[in-house]
């Protein structure tokens, strides 16, 4: 049966209120399994390392099920479901921070007959080629520190149980190939076992204790703006504390959009307790967000994030510990949709509008909210004062509807920015202060 033309626009009408109703978000994160690692371990020396849509996950060396230290670097690629064995370390280590620049593995530090002192050399990794060669020494021995790579050429390493008895955070250039000291996050004691992880110009050092099997462990969040004009200068101050129970032997990584994510490790600084939490922190909205729990609790595991595309983020644990050695492998996925109707109304909107961004001024994250009335082609864009466009957050055909997206500006410097709309004929700008 055909429809006549009179009948046409109030079905097309009806069906946008049938999809209005709904909200549209992204799928849920889900967790799933992956292949087993070959060669079980926990407290291996980790780093992910994401390129051309392919996410890896490195671990170099770790302790074995008879507690010792194999000198071996298993890879996993998440797109393939697949591992395999490279160039081993030179030596074989615990505790050592690891960072990826471009291509090129870094470890520093750690232990190589613990329960010994910690190191001061620093090994890289040429991934593409697999070979090893060493890079300026850090300033002094230490171990159990973390470390996180940021822009193209800057390592921050924090924490540790060696040097000053607070929140120590070093600058590494690899350009130079030397080390600095950075502005320590205000800690009163010294912190390692806790997370360190890095979301746009935003450092978070998370959690931990004083000293390995301490009963003084924290649930403190301290957060680091980064200092364009100089990137040993950072502003610290304490975020919202961490919600869950966990406290050490865990780590922290990006996850795009939404901040940092965390999972696992033990409630008491002990090995006999080990937690399935996992957590995703966004310092913009200073809030931390319950994600679900990973489906083997564990502590002193292998874990990376890795992106496949602007919106999809994995997180892949591998391995560890729990009462016992754990062989498996499992994955977090999130769909990291920024787009989505909140309108959840039996009426259309009644014209197009462009709503000023809320918080303004906001630090790294704000939300954009605006209205169109009929289907189209819709462009939202961010410029500076110049002109020149930074951020293109909307180019796609949308039906009528009222649409908030979230505008991460955590890789701009301060200042003023505008934000224009338009659809079809119409077309408004509005201002946002990014203040760090």
């Amino acid at each position: 049966m055909r429809l006549s033309r009179r009948l046409l626009p109030a079905v097309i009408a009806l069906l946008l209120l049938v999809i209005l109703s709904f909200e549209i978000q992204s799928p849920a994160p889900l967790w799933t399994s992956a292949s087993n690692l070959p060669v079980p371990v926990r407290a291996g020396n980790t780093a992910s390392y994401s390129k051309n849509g392919n996410g890896y996950l490195f671990i170099l060396s770790g302790r074995n099920q008879n507690e010792a230290i194999v000198k071996t670097l298993q890879r996993f690629n998440v797109n393939t479901n697949s591992w395999d064995t490279l160039n081993p370390h030179p030596t074989g280590l615990l505790g050592g921070a690891t960072a990826v620049l471009k291509d090129t593995l870094y470890v520093i530090g750690g232990v190589v007959n613990p329960p010994g002192s910690g190191s001061n050399l620093v090994y890289k990794y040429n991934i593409p080629g697999n070979t090893w060669s060493q890079a300026a020494d850090f300033p002094f021995a230490t171990g159990d520190s973390k470390a996180v790579a940021y822009q193209d050429s800057l390592i921050y390493v924090a924490g540790g149980f060696a040097g000053a008895n607070t929140g120590i955070v070093y600058l590494y250039n690899s350009i130079a190939n030397i080390w600095r000291v950075a502005d320590f996050f205000p800690s009163s004691v010294r912190r390692t076992f806790g997370g360190f992880a890095v979301t746009g110009d935003t450092l978070i050092y998370m959690c931990g204790t004083s000293s390995f099997g301490s009963s003084i462990y924290f649930d403190s969040v301290y957060v680091g703006v980064i200092n364009q004009s100089d990137r040993a200068r950072i502003t610290w101050t304490r975020g919202a504390n961490f919600p869950g129970q966990t406290r050490t032997f865990f780590d922290a990584h990006s996850w795009g959009n939404h901040g940092i994510i965390m999972t696992g490790g033990s409630t008491d600084n002990s090995f006999n307790t080990h937690s399935n939490e996992c957590y995703s922190f966004s310092p913009g909205r200073n809030a931390w967000t319950r994600l679900p729990d990973k489906p083997t609790s564990w502590l002193t595991g292998q874990s990376g994030s890795v992106r496949i595309s602007n919106q999809l983020w994995k997180l892949i644990c591998a391995s560890g510990y729990n009462t016992g050695y754990l062989n498996n492998t499992e994955i977090l996925t999130d769909t990291m949709s920024t787009v989505k109707i909140n309108s959840v109304t039996s009426e259309l909107p009644n014209g197009f509008r462009l709503m000023q961004n809320f918080p303004n001024p906001f630090n790294p994250s704000t939300a954009i909210t605006y209205q169109i009335n009929s289907a189209g082609l819709v462009s939202l864009k961010v410029f500076d004062l110049l002109g020149k466009e930074v951020a293109e957050l909307v180019n796609e055909f949308q039906s009528p509807g009222t649409y908030s997206i979230n505008f991460e500006a955590g890789k701009l410097n301060s200042g003023v920015y505008f934000y224009r709309l338009r659809s079809g004929d119409f077309e408004d700008t509005k201002r946002l202060a990014l203040l760090k």
